[in-house]
């Protein structure tokens, strides 16, 4: 099992907030990866700004790699209103992972307007607009998996059973998220059972999640936590990983730090290392 942690909130100007991007990003990358490797971690994801920030200095990246001995193995892309820019991004993220010898892309579905009723018809664009993404990245040599993830198309069971109907599994698979399966009302266990059992999970995210639902209504994801300070039963989740034979990447994240990020970091590797035993 590889034990990976995506680290784009090293990237903003500020911790515990939504910033804007660091006016140091090079600096800011390379604490990442100082402190994770810290924390005992060997493995990175990270956002598509990566890219941005390396595109035309891509040994400079590889150097900090290698100096930290870290492997990149996936980037994170998003859908949004416009699909020309989003097939952009994606084939630049995939030139870019192909650069560094990496192969795997996660993509959020888009962000829906409050109020907004997601019709079956607008689930089929998004679902379309995956297979065509991932179609180019399969001719690439890249694996897309697309997140169910809070307030976007795709975050309850049905609609992610409407995706997979519609998408084609040489193409889109799956990664699934603890604190969002678990914020979106499923029950996590019985969700990583399905899919697992199913055969499209083939990425995991893992974070957890304060058990009061009032304590950031406004903004559901502030309620996030490191592993072990919140409710999430990470034990049960990695039984099902166990039963189904799941050998991939365990990706920790966390959108919102309590203290700053390589407390956050530290926290959840320890708790990986005692509790779960990786």
């Amino acid at each position: 099992m590889k034990i990976a942690y995506t680290a784009w909130t090293w990237l903003q100007d500020e911790y515990n907030d939504w910033k804007p991007m660091s006016h140091l990003p090079k600096r800011d990358f390379e604490q990442s990866l100082r402190e994770l490797h810290d924390c005992g971690y060997k493995y990175l994801e990270n956002f598509n700004v990566v890219e941005d920030i390396y595109r035309d200095c891509p040994e400079e990246f590889d150097a900090l790699l290698k100096k930290y001995h870290m492997e990149f193995v996936n980037i994170y892309h998003y859908l949004t209103d416009d699909y020309e820019k989003d097939m952009d991004i994606a084939k630049k993220c995939v030139a870019f992972l192909n650069c560094h010898n990496a192969t795997m892309m996660n993509m959020e579905p888009p962000r829906f307007r409050p109020g907004q009723i997601i019709t079956e018809k607008e689930l089929l664009e998004v679902a379309n607009k995956c297979n065509e993404i991932g179609k180019m990245c399969k001719e690439n040599n890249v694996e897309l998996y697309v997140h169910p993830h809070w307030g976007t198309y795709i975050e309850r069971e049905d609609q992610i059973d409407f995706f997979l109907k519609n998408t084609d599994r040489a193409y889109v698979n799956l990664c699934l998220d603890t604190a969002h399966t678990t914020i979106c009302g499923m029950d996590v266990v019985e969700i990583f059972k399905k899919y697992l059992k199913m055969g499209v999970v083939k990425y995991i995210h893992l974070k957890d999640i304060n058990g009061n639902p009032a304590s950031h209504s406004d903004y559901p994801p502030r309620r996030f936590r490191a592993l072990g300070y919140g409710v999430v039963d990470f034990v049960s989740v990695m039984d099902v990983v166990k039963e189904y034979q799941y050998d991939g990447v365990l990706c920790v994240e966390l959108d919102f730090n309590r203290v700053n990020n390589y407390d956050s970091a530290k926290r959840s590797r320890q708790y990986i290392h005692d509790v779960l035993g990786y």
